[in-house]
């Protein structure tokens, strides 16, 4: 009987002993993987096999070429629906080149617009047709007599040419005009529109336009033409004409006013562009004297206050950049849109505002 009772008692601290493992092992498990997933959620996700390092972001999200071809046939379509809905008019076929980059749009445009002051200057600014730059140029000039932008091109093809005085001839008429117009601004807005109507963001469609529209603006063609009267310029000094100097620097000093100021002026690239030729065409005359056509200042004093409004630029331009990436795709669609109403100085300086970071004398 006091066995049977003892059998009984080492049966129940066995079973105890039993219960007692099964709750510390289950415990100890329970608390590995507790441990596991507060490690999982604590460490950086490069750690995730899907975040591997040697495989980059570029080269999981780029398209196969099979995408890609699909894309762009999407978006010729889209393109052409445009340009019917359009009747297939010059601002609208201009748009479809900046949009695809495609030459055919241009010269169709060309062939059937000849006579459009924005088809003219996009083939001059593009160099579309090489071999008939004069024939453009001379319609270019037929068909915006007030604009001084045809004169300046102009000119500058006579310089290349080694024709002077048909050069300095078309300078002095460019002074006398009251436009100076390189269609920037609707060029910018159709090719927006054209890119919204194609499924783009408004971000993306501001950044088409951007990247293409630049480039017909003349401003690459205008700054050789700065450098061709500053040789001429420098060749009367040679030989001592010193009037036909001085004549040279104040038709440079008119070009340089004509890119800093209207809606030209609205680019910090045209006003930098604008210094520069002022720069140029003051270099080589006398830094003391005073000039009539600089309102009695000398030389030395403009190319001083060109040098500060240079340094100002450059800091805005380096305050701006420093923000940029934290501005919201609607804050960059807003820029742009101050860019084209108040011009890119009070565009950078309203940016830095939105983030506390203008600083005194912008």
């Amino acid at each position: 009987m006091q066995s049977a009772s003892i059998r009984k008692w080492l049966l129940a601290l066995t079973l105890l002993a039993v219960i007692l493992w099964t709750i510390v092992y289950f415990y100890d498990q329970s608390a590995q993987k507790a441990e596991r997933i507060t490690r999982i959620i604590l460490e950086p996700q490069e750690s995730f096999p899907y975040h591997k390092p040697e495989i980059s972001i570029s080269q999981t999200n780029k398209p196969s070429a099979v995408d890609a071809a699909l894309a762009q046939k999407n978006l010729r379509q889209k393109v052409e629906e445009w340009l019917a809905l359009h009747h297939r008019a010059a601002d609208s076929l201009l748009a479809a080149f900046h949009v695809l980059d495609d030459t055919n749009y241009l010269k169709e445009a060309a062939s059937n617009f000849p006579n459009d002051p924005r088809v003219e200057l996009t083939v001059l600014t593009r160099n579309a047709f090489p071999d008939d730059r004069r024939k453009w140029l001379d319609l270019f000039e037929a068909s915006s007599p007030s604009n001084s932008l045809a004169n300046y091109l102009s000119a500058q093809a006579y310089f290349q040419n080694g024709q002077s005085e048909a050069a300095v001839k078309d300078l002095v008429t460019a002074t006398g005009k009251p436009d100076f117009e390189s269609y920037l601004l609707e060029s910018r807005l159709d090719t927006e529109e054209l890119g919204l109507f194609c499924g783009e963001s408004a971000l993306k469609s501001v950044a088409t336009a951007l990247a293409n529209s630049a480039q017909d603006t003349g401003l690459a063609s205008l700054k050789q033409l700065a450098a061709q009267m500053a040789d001429l310029q420098k060749q009367e000094l040679n030989v001592g004409d010193k009037n036909s100097a001085e004549n040279l620097a104040q038709l440079g000093m008119i070009l340089g006013d004509q890119l800093n100021s209207g809606a030209n002026g609205n680019y910090l690239l045209n006003q930098l562009a604008g210094l520069t030729v002022e720069s140029m065409m003051l270099d080589q005359l006398d830094s003391n004297t005073s000039y009539d056509f600089l309102d009695g200042e000398t030389p030395g004093q403009r190319l001083r206050e060109i040098k500060r409004q240079e340094a100002l630029s450059g800091q805005l331009v380096k305050n701006f950049e420093a923000i940029k990436p934290a501005l919201t795709d609607a804050e960059k669609v807003s820029f742009q849109e101050r860019v084209n109403i108040y011009g890119e100085v009070a565009a950078m300086q309203w940016a830095l505002q939105q983030r506390g970071n203008l600083p005194g004398g912008q």
